[in-house]
């Protein structure tokens, strides 16, 4: 299996050539045209080729945009979870492939170094390994290395965190990054599907938690690790944490932000990072607490102090401090409930089922997930919702974010 199918135009050989000759050079095996045996053969070749390869390179520029061989290429590759597209010059992009993420090589001159190019040749090493025959299946919690990527901070389990840059949509659930010095950090999981709600043998349970309905994560994505910090929160709305507060206490879940704050926060760290981020939705919310778990807790149907602060007097302590889910994500019950992007319904009748945001109607109300300090065991499990109007700031309420990946 090659490692890059290229699609160009001929014209932009002199291009393609610089581009190949760059792969080669990292040891990576490549597909073009060049190796053609016979105009007869092209169609079957061309397909064989472009099936077996793990990447499809698609080199943008004024005159490969108005190619039909490279935009039928391109739309395989789309299609088959194979695409890489790169700029290699000016140009406007066919408009179905503008959601995809782009590589900017417009002024790349073969340096090595240069931060998009290394994004590519990350890009490529995660397609490569995702359809690699002998990659093993590996749990969220942990990711493949790659050795394109290198790490820019360690979590205290010594895991690595990576730069955000070197992050797409085919990178591996489990990656842990960052987008920049004081930053969220965040995870990918995985796409996939689970049951909304809390059954009917659940004690607890309450009218509105119902009624159950299968959700369909369609695409990875990235959500925080920790809720968002006190020092995170700061550093990204330009705000002064109050005198008194003890050095401390920037590493403690922020609290005493509104809906309206969380919202403001993450509209600051898409415009400051270059890159998208929001709230989760409810459905995002709980398909990722649980993290493949159908129980009343991630790890099972009780819960105690020795997994999660509740019934608590002296409010959040520093995240991390428990074990993290089968998703490596901490606090997802207790110590601070978190806002979602959800309006407050009764019921899951219009909740979506592709896991975006019930935004129907009308109203000041939102859901809040996950439990917190001083509340008891039965608001932490995976289920449980909470609601709150959307300009209240209380003490026990904070929020995670969730990066777009594509």
């Amino acid at each position: 299996m090659r490692d890059v199918f290229l699609s160009y135009r001929k014209e932009d050989s002199t291009i393609a050539e610089r581009v190949i000759k760059g792969l080669q050079a990292q040891g990576l095996s490549v597909w073009w045209d060049e190796n053609l045996s016979s105009r007869s053969a092209w169609d079957a070749e061309l397909e064989r080729e472009i099936a077996d390869a793990a990447t499809v390179i698609v080199l943008w520029t004024p005159r490969s945009v108005q190619s039909e061989w490279v935009r039928i290429e391109a739309h395989y590759a789309l299609e088959h979870g194979k695409l890489i597209p790169v700029l290699m010059e000016p140009c406007s992009i066919p408009l179905e492939f503008t959601l995809r993420q782009t590589v900017d090589l417009s002024d790349w001159h073969a340096d090595n170094e240069h931060r998009h190019w290394r994004k590519l040749l990350a890009w490529i090493a995660d397609l490569a390994t995702a359809k690699s025959p002998s990659a093993a299946p590996r749990p969220a919690l942990t990711a493949p290395a790659n050795v394109f990527r290198s790490a820019v901070a360690h979590l205290a389990s010594g895991e690595p965190v990576v730069e955000g840059t070197f992050v797409n949509a085919s990178s591996p659930a489990g990656t842990a990054f960052r987008d920049g010095d004081g930053m969220p950090i965040v995870r990918i999981v995985p796409a996939g599907a689970f049951v909304i709600g809390s059954s009917a043998t659940d004690p607890d349970r309450s009218v509105v938690e119902g009624p159950q309905k299968r959700i369909e994560i369609p695409m990875p994505f990235g959500i925080g690790v920790f809720p968002v910090l006190v020092a995170e929160y700061h550093a990204t709305v330009r705000a002064r944490p109050p005198a008194e507060s003890p050095a401390a206490a920037s590493m403690l879940p922020i609290t005493n932000v509104s809906f309206l704050d969380a919202n403001a926060f993450v509209r600051s760290l898409s415009a400051n990072s270059g890159e998208t981020y929001r709230l989760p939705s409810e459905s995002e919310w709980e398909y990722a607490c649980r993290a493949g778990s159908r129980r009343r807790y991630s790890f099972g149907d009780t819960i105690d102090a020795t997994v999660a602060a509740f019934g608590r007097t002296a409010g959040p302590v520093a995240p991390g401090s428990f074990q993290a889910n089968a998703f490596g994500l901490y606090d997802m019950h207790g110590n601070v409930r978190e806002w979602t992007a959800d309006l407050w319904h009764e019921s899951y009748e219009s909740t979506p089922l592709d896991g975006s945001p019930a935004l129907e109607g009308h109203g000041s109300m939102r859901v809040v997930r996950g439990g917190g300090w001083s509340d008891s065991a039965p608001m932490l499990r995976s289920a449980a919702r909470m609601r709150a109007t959307e300009s209240i700031r209380s003490h026990v309420i904070g929020f995670r974010v969730v990066r777009i990946l594509a």
